[in-house]
């Protein structure tokens, strides 16, 4: 009887033990959690930090409590919205052999950036030291390689002056015109865009066309008057630098005074300024419009 009452206590001891090294509530725990939802609210709190806390994020060089709040704001810079997600979020608190208390986590963060709106989803562990209530040392390890590689592509748009945006302006350009929607087309040019058609192409005789309703009288109501119909095809959109779009492609069109067919290529620059169209240049081949108007 007495060894089983030994045996007993035993357990008891041992299982309190063990309550006591690991735990999923805990003070520090909730510590954890509000400073992740500080995180996300951009609430950022230094005072559940030691004055003389360490944080590691990927590397052994660490940041001072003091520098922590400046390093997730430089990086906020990047993001138009940022944050861990609210599902499959797991804490655990455990006591070492040493008697270190231990916050571990495990979290899925989804950001998107500003510049492009792309987004990028990584799984994060943190893990932090408390004592006394307050944390001493914080790791954070995720694998950064598609951040790295959204932020190079958005540094390396930067650096060629490239404009998603003005792509998709063209886009939307070359679709309005093939609907016959003039007004769109003509509501993507600025006050004084700057109209050159290809030297020697019949409506080269107003270059420079400056402003939309030259272009609109001097361009388009000609090419609907004249020609039973002016299609481009095989549109192809290119994004150069320095505001620059490349448009290349073909012209399909018939004349109306003769039934001659147009089948040429060309090529279309178009420059941009705060979004807006301020220029444009036509290449194509002059000597087969100048035949097909003239036979």
């Amino acid at each position: 009887m007495k060894k089983l009452i030994l045996l007993g206590l035993s357990i008891v001891l041992f299982s309190a033990c063990n309550k006591q090294r690991y735990s999923q509530d805990t003070p520090e725990i909730e510590t954890v959690k509000s400073l992740i939802e500080n995180y996300n609210t951009k609430a950022y709190d230094p005072s559940m930090y030691a004055d003389t806390s360490k944080t590691y994020f990927n590397t052994n060089t660490p940041i001072l409590s003091s520098e922590v709040i400046k390093y997730h704001e430089q990086n906020d810079a990047n993001y138009k919205e940022r944050g861990f997600l609210k599902e499959g979020q797991e804490y655990e608190m455990v006591i070492t052999d040493e008697g270190e208390i231990w916050v571990n986590s495990w979290l899925d963060w989804k950001g998107t950036l500003a510049a492009n709106n792309k987004e990028v989803t990584i799984s994060i562990h943190l893990t932090y030291q408390f004592i006394d209530g307050k944390i001493v040392r914080e790791h954070g390890y995720w694998d950064p390689t598609e951040i790295v590689l959204a932020l190079q592509e958005v540094e390396a748009a930067k650096n060629n002056l490239v404009n998603p945006s003005n792509v998709a302006t063209i886009k939307n350009l070359y679709a309005n015109f093939a609907k016959g929607d003039v007004p769109a087309v003509l509501a993507t040019f600025d006050a004084k865009i700057v109209w050159n058609e290809a030297e020697n192409f019949p409506y080269a005789d107003g270059n420079p066309y400056i402003g939309p309703d030259a272009v609109l009288n001097g361009v388009f109501a000609r090419v609907g008057g004249e020609w039973d119909y002016y299609n481009l095809v095989d549109i192809k959109i290119h994004n150069v630098s320095n505001d620059m779009v490349l448009a290349t492609g073909r012209y399909q069109a018939k004349y109306k005074k003769n039934g001659a067919v147009l089948n040429a290529q060309m090529a279309h620059l178009w420059g941009f300024k705060d979004g807006k169209v301020i220029s444009f240049q036509q290449f194509t081949d002059t000597k087969q419009a100048d035949d097909v108007v003239t036979k």
